[in-house]
């Protein structure tokens, strides 16, 4: 329940569309949670004074304010000089393009059990606040990796026992909440002049326990006189052993994990075939078209969709031919016969023209319910698309009910469409419903050529992986 509580939350928090409007995909956040190490106490100087104004922060009241030093607000009196900025900075070197997003949300003193949903920590709700807090962030920009450093409360023998597991189950958790499945994940070592040292072994097998993890070692730092805070020097150090972990792990995600969008064509649009294809080839991307024999509305409508030998033209192009119904009908107003009749009039023209069984199936209208999805399972489907405005994920989302974005270059759904493509992040899928370039028929959801090239232009330029819905099976375990 306390899950389901959390997603409910961050929904609540991301669901304006004009918040979503101003994401800049240069402004790159970090969010920062553990406890006082995090927070930072070194003393402040005068290099605490420098403000760089490509570094920003997400003050208590939720509004961003130029960065400077004390970072965090978790105990106002003593809270000072940490390893937020000087990672930042660094982050920075090499990238004349980006801002530094700073979201800090760690809590002195605080130990891993109460970073999980529902839990209190004083007055404070850490893990829930840190995924309200980093939804507000992510409003303007894109999340790009989370710094944790926590353990001198959990540096005994008993609890250093459970602690790789209860990390694990913490990031596992802030990558489903934050739906950022990939988000690089970097860990720092306590103190080693700490009067005990249990924790840091188990810290350094997280790299091997989870993907895109990371450590930021604390080897040779210093203590500010207590054997347990870093001073100052040592602080803006260790800040800048996360922004080489986090660099390095960064480079290590781009090469083997790219955003994956999903093509999706419904309606056998003729634009699909003089306009679309041609487009898809010269990018060297891949797609789905999702045929069916739409209804006419007059005689003269014929002309703007396909005939079976332009679809089966496609076929021969490579591109993957998928079911969307006979004549794209609301799959939940049937019954069984009617469903299996629709579907089996689609496979039937197929043979007739060459082109195999469909595997992947579209809802016309995106409209699915449960006897449609044990229909399809029946008749031999391993994909089908819905709707839902959000990515898939594989590991939750159901193959036949695959969520999708309607991409669209009108005023209601270019925006969004926008959003969605520049938001995605590696090793995310994004799967778009698509109608004609231009849909002439349909005009709310047309798309015109000049934007189409736009979109597949931008996802060239910056290494999107492009496939037919039939390829998302490598994805699935």
């Amino acid at each position: 329940m306390k899950r389901s509580l959390t997603a409910v939350l961050l929904m609540t928090v991301m669901l304006p569309i004009k918040a979503q409007q101003a994401v800049d995909s240069n402004f790159h956040l970090y969010l920062l949670i553990g406890q006082s190490n995090m927070a930072g106490r070194g003393p402040l100087d005068e290099d605490s004074k420098k403000i760089n104004e490509k570094i920003w922060m997400l003050d208590s009241l939720n509004n961003w304010v130029p960065a400077k030093n004390p970072v965090h607000f978790d105990k106002p009196d003593i809270a000072a000089v940490g390893p937020a900025i000087s990672f930042a900075n660094e982050m920075l070197q090499g990238n004349n393009k980006i801002k530094i997003g700073l979201i800090p949300c760690a809590w002195g003193g605080s130990p891993i059990k109460v970073w999980e949903p529902g839990a209190k920590y004083f007055a404070a709700h850490p893990y829930d606040d840190a995924i309200k807090r980093t939804a507000i962030a992510m409003q303007r920009g894109v999340l790009k990796g989370i710094l944790w450093h926590q353990g001198e409360s959990d540096n005994d023998t008993a609890k250093a026992t459970v602690y790789l597991e209860k990390l694990k189950a913490l990031i596992n958790r802030l990558r489903n909440d934050l739906q950022q499945p990939q988000v690089p994940f970097i860990a720092g070592e306590i103190g080693y002049f700490n009067k005990e040292d249990h924790i840091n072994a188990v810290i350094n097998q997280l790299p091997q326990a989870m993907p895109l993890t990371a450590v930021a070692s604390a080897k040779d730092l210093t203590d500010k006189g207590d054997h347990l805070h870093f001073n100052t020097a040592s602080a803006r150090e260790l800040g800048k052993r996360y922004a080489a972990a986090m660099k390095q792990l960064q480079q290590k995600g781009k090469g083997k994990l790219q955003p994956v969008v999903a093509l999706g064509f419904d309606d056998a649009e003729i634009s699909q075939y003089t306009i679309v294809a041609p487009l898809l080839k010269k990018f060297g991307f891949d797609a789905t078209f999702f045929v069916c024999e739409m209804p006419y509305k007059a005689p003269g409508d014929s002309v703007y969709y396909m005939k079976w030998p332009q679809i089966a033209a496609l076929y021969k192009q490579g591109f993957e031919i998928g079911n969307h119904t006979g004549h794209h009908k609301n799959m939940t107003k049937m019954n069984r016969e009617e469903m299996q009749k629709e579907i089996s009039y689609i496979e039937t023209k197929c043979k007739e023209n060459g082109i195999p069984k469909p595997i992947s199936f579209a809802y016309p209208g995106n409209r699915s319910d449960s006897l449609s999805q044990v229909v399809l399972k029946e008749m031999g489907y391993r994909f089908a698309r819905a709707g839902g405005s959000q990515y898939y994920d594989p590991q939750k989302d159901p193959p036949l009910v695959i969520p999708s974005y309607t991409m669209g270059s009108t005023e209601k759904l270019g925006e969004r469409t926008w959003t969605a493509i520049k938001n995605l992040q590696p090793g995310q899928i994004l799967a778009f419903t698509i109608h004609g370039v231009p849909d002439i028929a349909h005009p709310d959801y047309t798309t015109s050529e000049q934007v189409f090239t736009e979109f597949l232009q931008y996802m060239k330029e910056h290494q999107y992986k492009v496939i037919a819905v039939r390829d998302l099976q490598q994805y699935i375990q």
